[in-house]
């Protein structure tokens, strides 16, 4: 469970109806995102932050994560499997398919740290340039 959503919602009293429009998800997609059973996104955590007025970092969930990876990745293979997708494949082509597959997921998770430190960082670049805009004006008036 992402106990960092639930509490928070739960402190502001919102529903999960309210909190999903509000995150701009279905409320189903919110459920997983409560229950830990997908990973919030950066924009997810973004959102939520703003919503929450907490740091979007502690929205984003990495406790069994590897396990839910590869229980996600396990369930994908197996309903391939019952629909003879893949009946026909050697199996050292399957290996490369779980390893695209592994990658693209890995991939994902970088890409999602990436926006968040790309939102930190115009923060930061906002902060500066207020500074300096303030203090060339102390300068001009000294």
């Amino acid at each position: 469970m992402n106990k960092v959503l639930y509490v928070a919602r739960k402190a502001k009293g919102f529903t999960e109806k309210q909190v999903a429009k509000a995150l701009q998800i279905e409320e189903s997609a919110y459920r997983e995102l409560e229950a830990s059973l997908t990973d919030v996104t950066a924009t997810i955590a973004l959102r939520a932050a703003k919503l929450f007025n907490i740091d979007a970092e502690l929205f984003i969930y990495t406790e069994w994560r590897e396990q839910r990876l590869v229980k996600f990745a396990m369930d994908e293979i197996a309903t391939f499997k019952q629909s003879g997708i893949l009946n026909d494949l050697p199996p050292q082509h399957l290996f490369h398919i779980v390893n695209l597959g592994n990658t693209a997921l890995s991939l994902q998770v970088e890409l999602n740290h990436c926006v968040f430190r790309q939102y930190e960082l115009e923060n930061d670049n906002e902060a500066l340039r207020q500074l300096n805009a303030e203090l060339k004006t102390m300068v001009k008036n000294v």
